[in-house]
């Protein structure tokens, strides 16, 4: 079933109707600050992206499953890998939801904190935060939902914990401090019933 579900959607992403897109396997994808989007690159920038290797399909896929999400309408967001400045973005382009995931960030943090930073844009997607620049109480909303699916997925705290090495130790204008953000992992780690709070 779950092979299936990532043949579907690779092909639905060789037909996205991106208004940047320059072939079949691969769309272009131009981020400024006027695209709705969460860890939004600085400037305009155009990038491109392919589709996801197989095991971050297998992984996003497994988020959704775990989180009990609607394939066909709250998992209707393609994963895709691009070279962003060892990032990750939860954006929309011509009407299509993507999750960019630049895979230099796997060598830093493993393929749990690879799982654990797609299911943190998974959650900006599922709360409903694209566009909503400037508040870092969404940060911790996206990584309450992530450890929640973690911990749904199977996956032990220190598995939620993998991204670690990435989190700035202080607060920023967009996002909180390490101690702030490691509270959240836990706090959804250890109630994933309250991952899905960010939408009451």
């Amino acid at each position: 079933m779950k092979t299936m579900k990532i043949y579907l959607s690779l092909l639905v992403l060789a037909s996205l109707h991106l208004s940047t897109a320059v072939a079949e396997d691969g769309v272009e994808v131009t981020v400024d600050e006027t695209a709705p989007a969460m860890h939004m690159i600085i400037g305009k920038q155009r990038v491109w992206a392919v589709p996801a290797f197989e095991d971050y399909m297998y992984m996003f896929f497994d988020l959704c499953d775990a989180m009990e999400l609607k394939v066909g309408e709250e998992c209707q967001i393609y994963p895709m890998n691009a070279e962003i400045g060892l990032n990750a973005l939860a954006t929309v382009q011509d009407g299509n939801r993507l999750i960019l995931y630049d895979r230099r960030l796997s060598s830093e943090v493993g393929g749990n904190g690879a799982q654990m930073i797609i299911a943190h844009e998974l959650g900006h997607h599922y709360c409903g935060h694209l566009g909503k620049h400037g508040d870092p109480s969404l940060e911790l909303e996206a990584d309450r939902f992530a450890a929640a699916a973690m911990r749904k997925a199977g996956m032990p705290l220190d598995a939620a914990m993998s991204v670690l090495p990435i989190l700035a130790g202080r607060a920023s204008k967009s996002h909180p401090g390490r101690d702030a953000r490691v509270a959240a992992i836990k706090s959804g780690w250890e109630h994933p019933e309250t991952g899905k709070d960010c939408r009451k």
